[in-house]
C-alpha cells in the first residue's frame, strides 16, 4: 500500500478526537514505530507492506488513542534530544520545552570536563543522560522522590550507556549528602491544582500527579527548597536552572535574588511564554 495513503487514512481516523495538528504527529509516529520508514518515504509514498501483523498493531494502536492513551506510552518511548528514552505512567512525557531547557544548559556550559552537576525531580532521567551523552567529561547525579521513576531512569541510562549516580529521596524533607556542584537543575512539579480544569485528560489520567502538581496555596515550594539547597551546594560561579509554569517568572527570579543568586534571568520558550530562570552564584 502506498504510505502517503495510508497515512491519510490514519489521520482521517485520529482528527475525528485530536487537533488536526496533533493528529499529524500522531500518524507520522505511528507509521514510524509500526512500519518503521521516515517522514521523507510517507512525503514521496513508499510502498508499505501491509501484513496482518502490522493491521493488527495498527487497528490496536487506534483503539487505545481512541480510549485517550498518550501515544508515547503507547510506544513504551519517545525522542528527546536525538536519543530514545523509554516513557511509563511512573515518569512525565518530556516536553519540548524540556527539550529547550537542556540546550540552553549545554550552550551555555560548552566545557563540563570533571564538573558535578545535578538533576532534581529527575523523572525519567531525560536531562542527567543527555548532558551525560553531549558532555562526556561531567559527572552526574539524579534525584527523584519516586522509586519507580528512579527504576524507569535506570533502564534509560542503560539504554543510552549513561553514567548517572541516583538517588532516591524527598528533597523537601531530607538533606543530599552530594560532592560540591557546578550546576543544579530542576523541572520540580509546578502545575496547581486550580490549573487542573484547564488539562487534557490524556495528562491528568496518565502521568503521575507527584510529578506535575503543586497545592494552589504553596506553589513555589520547590522552587523555595531547591534555590536554597542549591546556594549552600554549589561552588562559587556555579549556576542553578529551573523550568518554570509561565505565571510565576518575577516570583522565581526574585527567590534567586532573595537567596543571593546573581545574574538571575527569565527566558522564554519559543512559543513566547516565561518558562526558564537561571542565576548564578558568585562571592566576592
Amino acid at each position: 500500500m502506498n504510505s502517503k495513503a495510508l497515512f491519510d487514512k490514519i489521520k482521517s481516523e485520529l482528527i475525528k478526537f485530536e487537533a488536526e495538528a496533533e493528529a499529524e504527529a500522531i500518524s507520522y509516529l505511528i507509521l514510524e514505530n509500526i512500519y518503521q520508514i521516515s517522514r521523507m518515504d510517507i512525503l514521496i509514498g513508499k510502498e508499505v507492506d501491509e501484513n496482518s501483523e502490522y493491521s493488527k498493531k495498527l487497528e490496536s494502536y487506534l483503539m487505545e488513542l481512541k480510549s485517550g492513551k498518550p501515544i508515547q506510552h503507547i510506544m513504551g518511548r519517545v525522542e528527546f534530544y536525538g536519543r530514545q528514552f523509554l516513557v511509563n505512567s511512573n515518569v512525565l512525557i518530556p516536553r519540548r520545552e524540556t527539550e529547550e531547557l537542556v540546550h540552553l544548559i549545554l550552550e551555555q556550559n560548552p566545557d563540563l570536563s570533571e564538573k558535578t552537576i545535578i538533576d532534581i525531580g529527575t523523572g525519567s532521567g531525560i536531562i542527567p543522560i543527555t548532558i551525560a551523552k553531549e558532555r562526556k567529561e561531567s559527572i552526574l547525579y539524579a534525584v527523584d522522590i519516586s522509586s519507580a521513576a528512579i527504576a524507569t531512569a535506570k533502564r534509560n541510562a542503560q539504554l543510552n550507556r549513561a553514567e548517572i549516580q541516583f538517588i532516591h529521596s524527598d528533597i523537601l524533607s531530607e538533606d543530599l549528602s552530594i560532592p560540591k556542584c557546578s550546576i543544579w537543575i530542576s523541572n520540580p512539579p509546578y502545575v496547581r491544582d486550580i490549573e487542573k480544569n484547564e488539562m487534557h485528560t490524556k495528562v491528568l489520567d496518565y502521568e503521575p500527579d507527584l510529578a506535575l502538581f503543586v497545592e494552589d496555596n504553596s506553589p513555589l515550594i520547590f522552587y523555595k527548597r531547591i534555590t536554597k539547597m542549591a546556594f549552600d551546594n554549589l561552588l562559587n560561579h556555579g549556576k542553578l536552572y529551573f523550568e518554570i509554569n509561565e505565571a510565576f517568572g518575577s516570583e522565581v527570579q526574585e527567590i534567586l535574588h532573595n537567596a543571593g543568586f546573581g545574574d538571575v534571568i527569565i527566558k522564554k520558550d519559543m512559543q513566547g511564554k516565561d518558562r526558564f530562570v537561571y542565576g548564578t552564584k558568585s562571592i566576592a
